[in-house]
């Protein structure tokens, strides 16, 4: 489903449902979000590239075995917090989901062939992916791209900020990972903390933003000063919190 491999610092993630054209079922997206969290807490990993086997980078959802549940946890800087850079390598093209993928990475780079597509109003389906695209892309060229629900080829995405770079057909995986130890010639930190800075700034989405303040709650309902709030209620006696 997802197969993953290192490259010296940079993890290499490839969906591998090639049959589908690496449609996301829940397993595919468990894969995605258990990836995030290796990233994360691995110092060795300095950068991230994610790819597709065979022609076609993702179809999206897998209709016959969607992931209802599972799939916002495998998008890139959404249920995970990571400062490290994820570059996303496109080649044939990002259907719904799939352009969602791409448009919450930190990087894209294309075959000149690629496409991405956003087919959610054509379908009468809107699920607020979509919703902070403003914040990535120019906003009226962005609009005019999730309401007519055309494709949009890559270097058209690369004019209005989608897309980084449209390399030659066949060649975005090397190229995005060329990219990626470009990056980890520098400072890591330096880079994470660049990073970290410039998602502050970016306008978050509805579904963004209820991730961000999920983990805040998580954060505080796991923490020893919680439970000792409650039962100082219960037990009708002063609090004593230790800050963790």
């Amino acid at each position: 489903m997802l197969k993953t491999e290192v490259r010296g610092r940079t993890l290499l993630l490839t969906l591998d449902r090639p049959e589908v054209r690496n449609a996301w079922n829940p397993e595919l997206a468990r894969g995605l979000h258990e990836a995030w969290q290796r990233l994360v807490s691995d110092d060795e990993l300095w950068s991230c590239v994610v790819t597709g086997t065979g022609p076609f980078f993702s179809a999206g959802l897998d209709l016959k075995d969607p992931p209802v549940k599972e799939a916002p946890l495998a998008m890139p800087n959404l249920s995970v917090t990571c400062d490290k850079p994820i570059i996303t390598a496109v080649e044939g093209g990002a259907i719904g989901y799939g352009a969602v993928f791409c448009l919450l990475s930190d990087m894209v780079v294309a075959g000149q062939s690629a496409y991405f597509l956003y087919p959610e109003g054509r379908m009468g389906a809107f699920q607020g992916m979509m919703g902070g695209f403003p914040g990535r892309l120019q906003y009226k060229a962005g609009l005019q791209w999730i309401m007519t629900g055309a494709r949009m080829p890559a270097a058209r995405a690369r004019e209005i900020g989608m897309v980084n770079e449209v390399v030659s057909d066949g060649t975005a995986t090397e190229s995005a990972l060329a990219l990626a130890e470009q990056i980890n010639q520098n400072a890591p930190l330096v880079i994470q903390a660049m990073k970290a800075l410039a998602l502050s700034t970016v306008t978050k989405g509805p579904m963004e933003e209820n991730f961000r303040n999920n983990q805040l709650l998580a954060r505080i309902v796991a923490s020893e000063d919680y439970k000792e709030g409650v039962a100082a209620f219960l037990q009708r006696r002063p609090t004593q919190f230790k800050g963790r």
